[in-house]
């Protein structure tokens, strides 16, 4: 077994290259880092183009990708292309998702959406993945403006659900002829909506939420079916991002 022991190697430079996202989408891959993350990526299908471990564990890459010879590292060396303070060792190059040609369609009056219009913070974006994976939505749709959904700090925050449910970049004008021509609800999730009531939630729906600080835009907010907020009895303003999207994703789901 060649260990690898220069920082000055051509494949190591190569592999530090793809940790840089911009460098990687280049190319159409992902470089994943991390026991859970390339354990979890492995479990739900995803193919290892290539297999990346420090000299203590090589072991790991037999078990769980036996099927490719892994570039075996030193420890110093594999600091050298980690992008965490305490590298586990373990690091895999992944092929970027095919984006989908069209919105995901189920056509059986239970689609539920979670369209998101230029959200910039990566562990908002995570978990919202995470939640619609988990409450069993149809799709996550994000604007141009939206951050990168392979971003490393989306995928953590995501906990594998990145791999298990559509997320497709598309414009609103794209989101709403698509939700009208298909007619499906669209709630616009917004300070000056009104508390849904009784019957207010139905499906197939899509439901918008906006950037953090600013919210959904005008025209996508006057764009949809309903202006929706949550009941809040306390004195905060607002919710965060990510919860709103689970209270809603939850009430939904309910409708399944």
């Amino acid at each position: 077994m060649q260990i690898i022991t220069s920082r000055d190697n051509p494949n190591v430079k190569r592999i530090a290259k793809l940790t840089k996202r911009d460098n990687a989408r280049s190319e159409g891959v992902i470089y994943l880092e991390g026991t859970r993350l390339c354990e979890e990526a492995l479990a739900s299908g995803q193919t290892a183009l290539e297999v990346i471990v420090s000299e203590d564990r090589t072991g790991w890459a037999a078990t769980f990708a036996p099927g490719i010879e892994p570039m075996v590292v030193s420890r110093d060396v594999f600091k050298k292309i980690s992008q965490t303070v305490n590298p586990q060792g373990v690091a895999l190059i992944v092929k970027e998702p095919v984006a989908a040609s069209g919105i995901p369609f189920n056509n059986d009056g239970k689609d539920i959406y979670l369209v998101l219009e230029n959200t910039q913070d990566p562990g908002n974006l995570g978990t919202m993945i995470r939640t619609a994976d988990a409450f069993g939505l149809t799709a996550v749709i994000i604007s141009p403006t939206t951050c990168d959904p392979y971003n490393d700090k989306v995928i953590r925050a995501t906990m594998g659900s990145v791999w298990h449910i559509p997320v497709i970049r598309r414009t609103m004008d794209e989101c709403f002829d698509f939700f009208i021509n298909a007619k499906i609800d669209t709630l616009a999730m917004h300070l000056r909506g009104s508390e849904p009531g009784s019957g207010d939630l139905k499906l197939p729906c899509a439901y918008f939420i906006g950037n953090e600080g600013d919210g959904l835009t005008d025209e996508t907010a006057n764009r949809c079916s309903k202006l929706v907020k949550i009941p809040m009895k306390g004195k905060a303003e607002s919710l965060n991002a990510a919860v709103a999207a689970a209270v809603i994703g939850y009430e939904l789901s309910k409708l399944l």
